[in-house]
């Protein structure tokens, strides 16, 4: 995989984790990276990350068919947020990658062949197409495994050091 497609940037965890990481501002530089401008307007606080830096992200709009198809999609999907909802739909209908942490909002992309890109995931292809080098990849991840709230997996973040050490990274 390489970042060619559009990035749909679904919730602030993302967002919160690659501030963590120090890397957010090269991440919001990339011309495919997005946000959808419900995101954006009602969900981003200081606690996020930078929002100088945030309000970078380009946007994306939905439709008022996308909005009516996210209302039916609500009723039988109530573990799910409106949200979370729209985002899947713009992630669809523009072939893009729906970058998330939610198992939820996860799974029920997956069933319906939304690919789905988590942090690492982002981090470790940062690095493949060369937006970072290894040693911010590096720092990018020692950041995240020293950040206490963070809900990766420490096991998964050290994998991904260890094989940034060795240069091979596999996509």
């Amino acid at each position: 995989m390489i970042i060619t497609k559009k990035i749909i940037v679904t919730d602030t965890n993302i967002i919160t984790d690659l501030n963590t990481a120090g890397i957010l501002d090269k991440f919001v530089s990339l011309d495919n990276v997005y946000i959808s401008d419900i995101v954006k307007n009602d969900e981003i606080k200081t606690s996020t990350g930078n929002v100088k830096v945030i309000s970078k992200f380009k946007t994306l709009c939905f439709s008022s068919e996308q909005l009516l198809e996210m209302l039916e999609l609500a009723q039988n999907n109530k573990k799910l947020s409106e949200c979370d909802l729209i985002n899947f739909i713009l992630a669809r209908d523009n072939d893009g990658l729906l970058a998330t942490g939610d198992r939820r909002l996860v799974m029920f992309s997956e069933e319906r062949n939304v690919e789905i890109i988590r942090t690492l995931k982002i981090i470790e292809l940062m690095y493949k197409e060369k937006v970072i080098n290894a040693k911010e990849a590096i720092k990018a991840c020692t950041l995240l495994s020293e950040d206490k709230p963070t809900r990766i997996p420490k096991d998964d973040i050290n994998k991904l050091i260890k094989n940034l050490e060795n240069d091979s990274v596999v996509c």
